[in-house]
């Protein structure tokens, strides 16, 4: 499975008269002489002619003296590379290079491939290995085995895939090839993915074998009570979704559900008014935030909320000290605490909670597949799980969906609160950042707060980018009569939240940060949004960081400020965030543009990760895979486990 990454063509010599500029090919001739000129520093320059008596020159920056001696006049050169046609004539710089007495070449009878490297481990070891691999009985009888199995549902012959790609024969296509789009990778991506979706739905199957309390909806006063004092009705498709976490919740088999929905769109309050199904019976619910300044709003949030019932929200976090620590911990242990708030803390060793229903973790992705597991399992009463609800601000397109979070319900809220304002985004080039500047000074005395976002924290050498320590200075100097914060990534944990804070109580007007402030806050009165450099940024993350402003009831703006002579693919990139506020669009894009990596985050941890298949070239073999790894789970149980065990179980092979 360590596939090549392109082919070269060394199966043909070229002559001078086929050569196109930045070539890769293969040339021969025979060596008239070889001189070391100066070109400001050292070359070495070997003069050759082919058999059209066509001069063509290898040139050496870095050269050896027993490189020198190699090039004797009279002998015969092979040497592969990319061809420059210049002035001086048409030559390779540091070619691949045989010498011979012979003018006859043994060359290879496939395309040669290409593999990814690493220190100490070359293309000639790699060929070997896999070589070695692809002779193996074992090898080979394992793959028949699949082959047989897979005759049921399509002719996937893996054997004859496996070779084909490691040895390509010279009537494939070789664009075709380079570009994983052959019937041989066709075979392997499918082989992977489905190997993936079994390897998903075995996981999912074994979560809903586990059991949990049951948890009913009616007459739940608690529901009633907070629904009433909300000042906003709930959309349709909120109560939909608040629907179907019921109906999970209602079956005694373990919830994996997954909650996605827009910023903004009020995932939290649907997660509540599910979890009041639990409080009502009585059971705890733990609802865990990614960092402390979020967990303590979303603490006051809760207290409010259920300020009129006898539910008791407690809040745990790194923060949480001495004697006030020790309470809270035997609160829990004993039931007297009914819905917990906290951060990582929540499954720390000494947090033993009484009889925990259900586990709630907001921007799931920031936190790992083990590290929800260990919630989950710190609640395990008897042979009863917690049930499990995860909710995510980032939308999930459905190639993505079926490939990361297959073994996981997803729930979307679709439709935004009617009361929002959108967001406007507007575009401004660097060279008009100073008249920004002023405009953003007239905010700031209609006491509106302000996010000014850069990509670095310190001046780089490397990269000449805005950061937030020279701007942060900047602004103090321009504008002295404005509270100016900084918040980034080298800050302790405890100063970001105390900064977070302080904008919060509008102590600080204008903030500069890097995009820690990505997952933050509801900052109401924070109504624009200044991003710097924003061409280099993800479709998702520049979604993100416009949800931060437009939480309140001020219209709001959301600034890009771009550089010029942009790629096409950032001015691709710039244009659709700049067209579109669904997230869900802006998703499917950036997974268009990106690839999934940058998507799913820690989520992938215990995720096998896909080396041949394109989630979005290859959407209908994901959607063939996802339907036949049903089929395989139920007809061929045992075999499916092993094949989807041994596909990514790459350790099983290293002994060959």
């Amino acid at each position: 499975m360590h596939i090549p990454v392109r082919y070269e063509d060394r199966t043909k010599i070229k002559t001078t008269s086929d050569f196109k500029d930045g070539e890769l090919c293969l040339i021969a001739g025979e060596i008239l002489k070889s001189e070391i000129v100066f070109r400001g520093r050292r070359n070495l320059i070997v003069h050759i002619v082919d058999v059209n008596d066509n001069q063509f020159f290898l040139r050496f920056v870095n050269f050896y003296p027993n490189q020198v001696r190699q090039f004797q006049p009279g002998k015969f050169a092979l040497a592969f590379g990319s061809v420059k046609k210049n002035l001086l004539g048409i030559e390779m710089i540091h070619p691949e290079v045989s010498v011979s007495d012979s003018p006859t070449f043994e060359l290879p009878k496939t395309y040669t491939p290409i593999y990814p490297t690493t220190a100490g481990l070359g293309q000639k070891i790699i060929q070997k290995i896999i070589n070695k691999a692809l002779n193996s009985e074992e090898v080979i009888s394992q793959l028949q085995g699949f082959i047989v199995r897979f005759k049921n549902m399509r002719e996937l012959d893996l054997i004859h895939a496996f070779i084909n790609i490691h040895k390509p024969k010279k009537t494939e296509n070789i664009f075709d090839l380079n570009h994983y789009r052959t019937s041989h990778h066709e075979s392997l991506k499918y082989a992977e993915l489905l190997a993936q979706q079994i390897f998903l739905k075995f996981s999912r199957d074994q979560n809903i074998q586990k059991i949990s309390q049951v948890f009913l909806s009616s007459n739940n006063h608690l529901k009633k009570l907070i629904q009433s004092g909300l000042p906003f009705s709930l959309t349709q498709s909120q109560k939909n979704v608040i629907a179907e976490i019921e109906k999970d919740l209602s079956t005694g088999k373990c919830m994996y559900r997954l909650l996605q929905g827009d910023v903004g769109s009020g995932k939290t309050i649907v997660a509540i008014l599910a979890a009041t199904n639990v409080l009502h019976m009585n059971y705890q619910v733990a609802f865990m935030a990614p960092t402390e300044i979020l967990a303590n709003q979303h603490f006051e949030k809760f207290k409010d909320w259920f300020g009129k019932t006898n539910v008791k929200v407690e809040l745990l976090t790194g923060n949480v000290k001495g004697n006030k620590r020790k309470i809270i911990l035997e609160e829990i242990e004993h039931g007297a605490v009914n819905l917990i708030v906290g951060t990582h803390a929540l499954f720390q060793e000494n947090v033993k909670f009484n009889n925990l229903g259900l586990c709630i973790i907001d921007e799931q992705h920031r936190f790992g597949v083990k590290q929800r597991l260990d919630l989950m399992n710190k609640g395990k009463n008897n042979q009863y799980f917690p049930h499990q609800l995860m909710m995510s601000a980032t939308p999930i397109p459905r190639t993505l969906s079926m490939s990361y979070f297959a073994d996981l319900e997803v729930s979307t809220i679709k439709e935004m609160p009617r009361n929002r304002i959108p967001i406007k985004t507007k575009l401004i080039r660097e060279s008009r950042r100073l008249e920004l500047i002023e405009i953003l000074k007239k905010e700031l005395m209609k006491q509106n707060q302000i996010y000014w976002v850069c990509p670095l924290i310190e001046e780089s050498d490397k990269l000449n980018l805005k950061n937030v320590t020279n701007t942060y200075e900047e602004f103090v100097k321009f504008l002295p009569n404005s509270e100016i914060g900084i918040i980034h990534g080298r800050m302790k944990e405890s100063e970001k939240d105390q900064v977070m804070q302080n904008f919060i109580n509008k102590k600080i007007n204008l903030l500069v940060a890097t995009t820690v402030i990505e997952v933050g806050v509801d900052v109401p009165n924070a109504s624009v949004m200044v991003i710097e450099h924003a061409e280099r940024m993800g479709l998702s993350q520049l979604h993100q960081l416009r949800g931060r402003v437009g939480r309140g009831h001020k219209e709001s703006i959301c600034i890009l400020i771009f550089k010029d002579n942009l790629s096409e693919n950032a001015k691709e990139r710039l244009q659709i965030i700049y067209e579109n506020i669904d997230g869900f669009v802006i998703a499917e894009n950036d997974l268009r543009i990106r690839g999934p990596g940058e998507m799913i985050g820690t989520r992938q941890s215990g995720i096998p990760n896909l080396k041949v298949a394109n989630l979005v070239e290859d959407a209908d073999l994901v959607e063939e895979a996802h339907h036949d790894a049903e089929t395989y789970l139920k007809e061929h149980q045992t075999f499916a486990k092993s094949y989807s065990k041994l596909w990514f179980e790459h350790k099983n092979y290293l002994r060959i």
